[in-house]
């Protein structure tokens, strides 16, 4: 089913700020290691192997909004170019979970999403994707750097099934 849930690539694209914007999606596990990725063209080959938020486990239930996912330089983007985001979640079952949503990069996109749009539910939050400890390590607690908090979102990054909108604050 991958890259975007087996649904393809459409001409209706949503315009999305060159320097990045917002995503806002509803999660529906109470956990998924997850991950938000950026594939450029507009067919049915695109790679998605541009990384946006690195992996995180996203916890809770309810909405998940990224205030501003920023584009990594050097990738070329400018006004008009056309691409994917993928978000992609593994489920504690296995399952892995796929949403795209196709864009144009816009320097005056429209429609963007309201400031208080980008809210995060109450115990929605998440956790960098760290390794392991070894024998005799403890486990990393949230003080030492390893928890996002809800607040923190916007440092990292999730998807879900539910709802999925991509936009961009005014800042």
């Amino acid at each position: 089913m991958a890259p975007g849930g087996g649904v393809n690539v459409t001409t209706n694209r949503t315009q999305w700020p060159v320097d990045g914007g917002a995503i806002l999606f509803r999660p529906t596990h109470h956990w998924a290691l997850t991950y938000v990725n950026l594939g450029l063209g507009d067919d049915d080959s695109i790679i998605f192997n541009n990384t946006l938020v690195p992996g995180f486990n996203q916890t809770g239930n309810g909405t998940f909004c990224f205030p501003k996912i920023s584009i990594p330089a050097g990738l070329g983007i400018r006004d008009g170019t056309n691409a994917s985001l993928q978000i992609v979640q593994a489920s504690a079952g296995g399952a892995a979970l796929y949403n795209c949503m196709d864009i144009t990069f816009s320097s005056s996109p429209k429609n963007l999403l309201a400031q208080g749009m980008c809210v995060n539910s109450t115990g929605v939050g998440g956790m960098a994707i760290t390794s392991a400890p070894t024998s005799g390590e403890g486990m990393p607690s949230p003080s030492s750097g390893g928890a996002i908090s809800s607040a923190g979102a916007a440092s990292m990054g999730a998807t879900a099934l539910l709802a999925f909108a991509v936009a961009s604050l005014l800042i």
